[in-house]
């Protein structure tokens, strides 16, 4: 049995992901568009591009995760060495040299790449963890909890005081800060990170390990499902700089409380979720918070108010959380059942498939968002932007997710319905 406090311990890596990971979605583009003049329409083209050769990261990441041997493990080091340099590269990010928005364009690319690549093996070998240290329902449930409260609350630093810090204190000393911050949480993540030297088997090949992962049918619904969820609230945490300034202008104080009643409300209802799926299905847990996500989104479609907007992201707080909750269990449950019938754990390959292809949603959040800085008539330059820009913003913030939900929820449906096929029943 593990201790509490090496459970929380563990969980706490999810506040430095968080918090880094976060704040570069959250402001990265709207700083180097906004703040240092650079092309959107560049950046979109180039995160496009980008973003469907950054996915290869992640599948890098889970076969070379599998495959490692070392004294320390063959997930730990990652987050051993690689934990300094992805705070220290976040931090230059937002320290850039006084140059031309051509050299911006490509400092910008090339401090991303890193990060993202570090991002990659950190990010994937702290999740693969936590199937192998977990492999009750209870425990899984319960440090899924601590882990999607610890990640609210690097969401809270990372995306509802990214923005206002950056404007107040400037942005190279925000960057410092949330880069210290990161550091220290996944050092002591280390606490309580342990692997079972049981579930050291023969690595598959490349080819034949990718292939036999795309096989499961319960995965293959459940990626799909997941791409698209993370879609829409990846395209959400982008999108609300440029709602709060230029659909419903927020002053930075209220765009913290804004960004802050997402995550504020989503601390508590985490440990509700957790309660709930105890009692139900998970994917049914993530089939109501798709449901609830969807509806209430459409609420920024008629917002003209600070009040009204605050509202709508307090009540946010709710399927976001049962999204982090369920999303992350589903996928564990996933990794048992493919180990049941083939012998072999292989969280790394998991996880690694998983994140490529959610990088390719990243590629299509940035192909929408270059269309619409392309034929809105967005312009950089105006503090007041045409209607045609503001009604875009609306659809892409409330009305889109209404859309990429529904056909989430076929793939949901679809999971559940393999996996009762496949289980005998909903676990």
């Amino acid at each position: 049995m593990v201790a509490t406090s090496k459970k929380i311990a563990y969980s706490f890596n999810q506040v430095g992901l968080s918090v880094l990971w976060q704040a570069f979605n959250a402001i990265a583009v709207f700083y180097y568009v906004t703040v240092l003049n650079v092309p959107g329409t560049y950046i979109s083209i180039g995160m496009t591009v980008y973003g469907l050769f950054n996915a290869l990261f992640n599948l890098l990441a889970g076969y070379v995760s599998d495959r490692t041997k070392t004294r320390f493990g063959r997930r730990i080091p990652y987050i051993l060495f690689g934990s300094l340099p992805f705070g220290v590269i976040f931090y230059f990010l937002f320290n850039p040299p006084a140059a031309s928005s051509t050299m911006l364009l490509i400092y910008f690319f090339t401090l991303t790449f890193f990060f993202d690549l570090i991002y990659s093996f950190i990010g994937l070998n702290t999740g693969a963890l936590f199937p192998e240290m977990y492999q009750t329902k209870k425990d899984r449930y319960q440090v899924s909890a601590f882990q999607q409260m610890f990640s609210i609350v690097g969401m809270i630093i990372g995306i509802a005081l990214a923005k206002s810090l950056g404007l107040s204190l400037g942005w190279g000393l925000m960057a410092g800060l949330f880069s210290l911050i990161a550091v220290i949480s996944l050092y002591t993540s280390l606490y309580g990170s342990f692997e079972n030297p049981a579930y050291l088997t023969n690595p598959l090949k490349f080819k034949e390990a990718t292939v036999n992962t795309l096989k499961n049918k319960l995965f293959n619904s459940y990626v799909v499902a997941n791409l698209l969820i993370q879609l829409t609230t990846t395209m959400f945490v982008t999108l609300t700089a440029f709602y709060t300034k230029y659909v419903v202008a927020l002053t930075p104080t209220q765009n913290s409380i804004f960004l802050g009643s997402v995550f504020i409300v989503a601390i508590p209802m985490s440990f509700i979720w957790a309660k709930s799926g105890l009692r139900f299905a998970t994917v049914r847990i993530a089939i109501i918070s798709s449901v609830l996500y969807a509806l209430i989104s459409l609420g920024f479609l008629l917002a003209h108010t600070p009040v009204s907007v605050i509202a709508i992201g307090a009540f946010l707080g709710i399927p976001v959380s049962g999204f982090m909750l369920s999303l992350h269990v589903l996928l564990s449950d996933v990794i048992d059942f493919d180990a049941e019938q083939t012998g072999r754990r292989r969280e790394g390959m998991y996880y690694g498939v998983n994140g490529f292809i959610i990088r390719i949603g990243m590629s299509i959040q940035y192909a929408i968002m270059g269309i619409f800085f392309a034929t809105s008539g967005y312009d950089a330059n105006k503090n007041v932007q045409v209607s045609s820009a503001i009604l875009g913003f609306r659809f892409l913030i409330g009305g889109m997710p209404l859309i990429i939900l529904v056909i989430g929820l076929v793939f949901l449906r679809k999971y559940a319905s393999t996996e009762k096929k496949l289980r005998g029943s909903n676990t």
